[in-house]
């Protein structure tokens, strides 16, 4: 997980031939999957105009640098309509203030954090309007990123982390938990008398992990009622979710099962 000021200044580099390119001047957001999806370049040759590299074209980002295969990653910003239309929607996040779906301002976002993997957003940085810490927003508990302001629920309060090295230590046990169904199908059976175990084992739980069965259901609670974007398929192509759909504890038991429980926290 990297701050998105760890990326902004980094240089990119060509593997094919061992030369700089540019550097990272900024990050261009899609909105709708909340996820860094290019990387504004400035290059030497500044009168040449913008340039961007798509995020999946980056072989990988370091705390040191940015690599990419080749030079021909470089693309000139206005000839990437999809880039051209990021950055007119103007989603900046840092400086945006947060407000509640009831209208009520909770602060404003200080800064973000972005899986290099994938672009994800994972989380914001909140403090209040005298920039006091206040906690992170996990990227769930966002419902829209705007060029303004980001929406979050009304029960903020108790979905923030303190830090992101919270998120970080409980995501691989969500993740963990998801994949449950990704070695053998099993039956019914087997999964009810997991959870009755699980059941019986919570008495022994650390303070960590109740934290983190904590987040889960805070998780499942922000999902029920909402609304799907997209359908969503098991690893077969069977639709599990359809698009339009109220999402319900069932669906969600279901989701989780196949091993897609991140997919519709990042569809609703």
């Amino acid at each position: 997980m990297m701050r998105s000021a760890e990326i902004k200044g980094l240089a990119v580099f060509s593997i094919a031939d061992g030369k700089e390119i540019g550097k990272v001047q900024d990050l261009l957001i899609n909105p709708d999957h909340k996820a860094v999806e290019y990387l504004v370049v400035e290059i030497p040759n500044w009168y040449l105009g913008s340039h961007v590299i798509a995020l999946d074209m980056a072989v990988g980002i370091g705390k040191d640098a940015v690599m990419v295969e080749a030079g021909t990653a470089l693309k000139e910003l206005n000839k990437e309509p999809a880039s051209i239309e990021l950055l007119e929607r103007g989603v900046r996040l840092i400086g945006s203030r947060v407000l509640t779906r009831k209208g009520i301002i909770v602060g404003k976002i200080s800064e973000y954090y972005v899986n290099a993997e994938n672009g994800q957003i994972t989380g914001c940085e909140l403090v209040d309007m005298d920039n006091n810490t206040k906690g992170v927003i996990p990227s769930s508990a966002a419902l829209t990123f705007g060029k303004d302001i980001l929406v979050v629920d009304n029960n903020i309060d108790n979905q923030l982390l303190q830090c992101m090295e919270e998120y970080e230590e409980i995501n691989p046990i969500i993740s963990a938990a998801e994949n449950v169904s990704e070695t053998k199908p099993e039956t019914q059976a087997v999964v009810d008398e997991k959870v009755v175990l699980e059941s019986d084992a919570n008495d022994n739980l650390t303070d960590r992990d109740k934290t983190v069965k904590l987040f889960e259901q805070r998780q499942r609670e922000y999902l029920i009622g909402r609304t799907a974007k997209n359908n969503i398929k098991d690893e077969n192509g069977l639709v599990i979710v359809n698009k339009g759909d109220v999402i319900t504890q069932e669906m969600i038991d279901q989701v989780t099962l196949a091993g897609k429980f991140k997919e519709l926290m990042l569809d609703v």
